[in-house]
């Protein structure tokens, strides 16, 4: 049909598409359209005309999770008519959400998208009635006797600008992201995330649709979000062929048992969301990559100034609800634009899908693991939720009782040792007194701090890792999470040569003075795989227990060095001249994860070294003595 003229009550209960969409008044009967937890599919444009004033006041009503998805050859919307969309804060009058409005004021232009402002905001009193809110220069917003908004904390931050006061003004183009305190007191007074307040918005206003430039600064955030009233795919939006600026999506996330508006007092910090892989079907099935904010404390300047321990929800982002609000961080200079597209439009519900979530009622603990804190190894597809994942371990690093830094590295062949676009995620750095992150080359200025880094796998593998440490500081590290993992995973010290397991429930302990520490701790892979008991090994896992065994002559010493973190059993050592002479001979050396054999006595020239376990697997290391005397 080419168009729809509705002239009384129509309620849609199943799926309904159709080319255009028009809807008017006849006289004094209004006319809208009403979709119940169902997609209204229009080809191209929507033009809506006002009813009249009453409780039936909007053209269409999206409710329980309803959503309007229009086509790629779509035109202008127009029309004084709106629609009606709700979303959930979950969050009282002193806590922050980052928003991006679905619909724009309708009475500033005739067509087009337009600009959106906190007077597009509704409080519902029915499913079709709402009220405008009012708006308050107070410090707290209040969801009664009438919904009043406070202004105070209304903000936009447009690329490579500071946060704009919006005011009460329609000052918010499509695309653009904005801040909101919620309304109310939840009481949660010291209980971590417990906020029972929640205020329902509706937004009301002609639909944004078609595509929508959002201007971009590399190596910065811009404030941006969903602007469209249905779900986004982030996936179709970071992979997007005109998207190459964008590096990765960032995420608010605060303690929201906190009940004060100053900085100082308060914690927060921000989450980082990437595919994870450049495979539609792999990122679809797991849903990306996401790493929780780390909760820091505020100076009465914004600054980071050391912080509390605890961490942010774990919280699924593939697909961007309605009205979801984030920063687009860019890594590239591209066009300095990005857009959304009518393209990246898709209906998923948060109550349907695993992957959609604008914010939830309560998190977890702050000082908790991860979702999963139990390794899986050769997952079966039939009775296992993680098989096809790739092998992935998330990392928690402790410093001191200042706070944690949520890391995730995932071994995938589809990456390189050096950065991979929506592969890797650069670090938000916002730890202040102590951070650790993956340093990845990312062009001509050498490594960059990134919190999720994917390589490939091989046997032996050493990934390097950085710490910064303002101020000396214990630090302890351990695997919350580990999926389809090859074997077990080590923290090294290259520097003294030591091992410590962070996997299967182990934590690395280290004492950290004040410095940059690079090119000397790893996160190594030995001893195959991580539920096995390297005890039990037998001859057929010989290349595992070959690659797991480190050998080092420490010269200076006059010393042979061995690593053995795996603890393999050694029955015998025995170390050989060029000629064939046996010049060294031990037996029962036991499971020790180090071993260490004179050489002061030997002549310079080459060895071969001969290790032989209780399996009667045999380790071969060639040596080279040069003894100054």
């Amino acid at each position: 049909m080419k168009n729809l003229l509705l002239s009384s009550v129509v309620l849609l209960v199943s799926y309904s598409a159709m080319a255009q969409l028009y809807v008017t008044p006849n006289g004094a009967t209004d006319s809208y359209v009403y979709v119940s937890d169902e997609v209204l599919f229009v080809e191209q444009d929507v033009n809506l005309v006002a009813n009249n004033t009453g409780t039936t006041e909007a053209s269409i009503y999206l409710r329980d999770e309803a959503q309007l998805i229009q086509g790629a050859t779509a035109s202008a919307n127009s029309g004084t008519g709106f629609i009606s969309v709700y979303q959930d804060s979950n969050s009282d009058s002193y806590d922050y959400n980052f928003w991006s409005s679905p619909v724009g004021n309708q009475s500033l232009a005739g067509s087009g998208n337009v600009n959106f402002g906190v007077l597009n905001l509704y409080d519902a009193n029915s499913v079709t009635d709402s009220d405008q809110a009012l708006v308050t220069a107070g410090y707290n917003g209040s969801p009664s006797p009438n919904l009043t908004i406070s202004r105070r904390w209304l903000y936009k931050r447009p690329a490579g600008g500071g946060y704009q006061a919006l005011f009460s003004n329609f000052a918010v183009p499509a695309g653009m992201g904005f801040t909101m305190k919620g309304v109310g007191d939840s009481g949660g007074h010291g209980n971590q995330f417990v906020d029972p307040m929640n205020q329902n918005y509706d937004f009301r206003g002609r639909p944004n649709n078609g595509t929508i430039a959002v201007a971009v600064m590399n190596n910065e955030s811009t404030l941006s979000g969903n602007p469209y009233p249905s779900a986004i795919d982030l996936f179709e939006v970071y992979f997007d062929a005109d998207n190459t600026e964008i590096g990765e999506f960032r995420f608010w996330d605060e303690d929201r048992s906190i009940n004060s508006h100053y900085y100082v007092d308060n914690k927060g910090g921000y989450a980082t969301w990437i595919p994870g892989s450049t495979n539609y079907a792999t990122v679809h099935s797991t849903g990306g990559v996401y790493t929780r904010a780390t909760f820091l404390n505020y100076d009465n300047s914004g600054n980071p100034s050391g912080g509390s321990t605890g961490m942010g929800e774990d919280v699924e982002r593939l697909y961007s609800p309605i009205g979801q609000g984030f920063n687009i961080f860019a890594t590239a200079a591209g066009d300095g634009l990005v857009y959304f597209k009518n393209s990246h439009r898709v209906y998923e519900t948060e109550s349907g899908s695993p992957f959609s979530t604008f914010r939830t009622p309560q998190g977890g603990s702050t000082t908790g693991v991860g979702t999963r804190n139990t390794p899986v190894v050769d997952a079966d597809v039939d009775d296992d939720p993680y098989a096809g994942y790739p092998p992935t371990m998330r990392l928690y690093t402790m410093f001191g009782e200042s706070h944690l830094r949520d890391m995730v590295l995932i071994l995938n062949d589809e990456a390189t040792d050096g950065y991979d676009r929506g592969m890797d995620a650069r670090h938000p750095m916002d730890g202040a007194k102590a951070e650790i992150y993956f340093p990845i080359v990312h062009g001509d200025n050498g490594p960059k701090p990134y919190v999720i880094q994917s390589l490939p796998y091989s046997p032996g593998k050493k990934v390097p890792i950085t710490f910064e440490i303002e101020i000396g500081t214990p630090v302890k590290i351990t695997a919350v999470e580990q999926i389809n993992l090859p074997s077990r995973a080590y923290l090294w010290d290259s520097v003294g040569n030591t091992y410590q397991e962070i996997t299967n429930g182990n934590e690395a302990e280290l004492l950290l003075h004040e410095g940059t520490f690079d090119n000397r701790f790893f996160i190594v892979f030995r001893g195959g795989d991580p539920n096995i008991n390297p005890g039990l090994m037998t001859g057929t896992r010989a290349p595992e227990v070959i690659a797991s065994v480190d050998f080092f002559q420490n010269n200076p010493a006059s010393q042979l060095e061995v690593a053995n973190p795996e603890g393999y059993d050694i029955k015998s050592a025995s170390i050989f001249d060029m000629s064939g002479k046996l010049v060294l001979n031990q037996q029962d050396l036991g499971n020790s994860n180090y071993f260490t054999f004179s050489t002061a006595t030997f002549s310079d020239g080459v060895y071969i070294v001969k290790l032989i376990t209780e399996d009667d697997i045999t380790i071969d290391y060639r040596m080279t003595v040069h003894n100054k005397r």
